[in-house]
């Protein structure tokens, strides 16, 4: 288990996406600002995934911002690898529409009790290639998307690598978009739980 925070041993989490293997927990502290510009690229297994997990502090959840200075380096959070979970963050965009929230391509991710906001391009983005089964469980999405083509959440599945890849939404509040739909969905299969989905400037669901 590796600890960040202002008094752990890793003041931020990017030192410590190199030292994972499948298994390892990282355990970051709430009602602190983190930067952004995460790359998570080493897998878990299916007995033994990753965990990325933010844990309150006050009452309210790590908070992610910011994005890289290269080309490719234009998303909060990008998930890269298979058997991931990634839970109790806040990932907050800025007004750049360039700019992605969370972005995900592999296989059996899971993004638990999240909430993306304000995120002018993608608040999630499941990439069309190399990204499998994605649940996204007890999420808040806010004020994210921008225009026709950026979404609150956009994912896809790959069904060469991937046959029969599951996109399950279940137990959250997608409300308010500020472009785009909220949910769209070229997953193989869609599987849409319990949820709350309101105010989209688009389609609340276009599957």
């Amino acid at each position: 288990t590796f600890l960040v925070g202002a008094d752990k041993p890793y003041q931020t989490i990017q030192p410590t996406l190199d030292l994972l293997a499948p298994g390892d927990t990282v355990v970051v502290d709430g009602d602190a600002d983190y930067p952004g510009d995460i790359w998570l690229r080493t897998s878990g297994t299916a007995e033994s995934p990753i965990t990325i997990r933010g844990e309150r502090k006050n009452g309210k959840r790590p908070r992610i911002s910011g994005v890289g200075t290269e080309q490719w380096h234009d998303m909060i959070v990008l998930v890269y690898a298979n058997h991931v979970i990634f839970e109790g963050f806040e990932v907050l965009g800025d007004e750049n529409p360039d700019h992605s929230g969370i972005v995900t391509k592999g296989d059996q991710i899971t993004i638990r009790d999240v909430l993306v906001r304000d995120v002018r391009n993608q608040g999630l983005l499941a990439t069309d290639s190399e990204s499998g089964s994605l649940t996204i469980d007890a999420c808040e999405f806010l004020n994210n998307g921008d225009g026709e083509r950026q979404h609150q959440i956009y994912v896809a599945t790959d069904e060469s690598m991937y046959p029969g890849a599951v996109f399950r939404l279940q137990n959250s509040y997608i409300h308010d978009s500020a472009g785009g739909n909220n949910v769209k969905s070229r997953a193989e299969r869609n599987e849409i739980y319990a949820n709350w989905i309101e105010g989209a400037v688009y389609h609340q669901l276009d599957l």
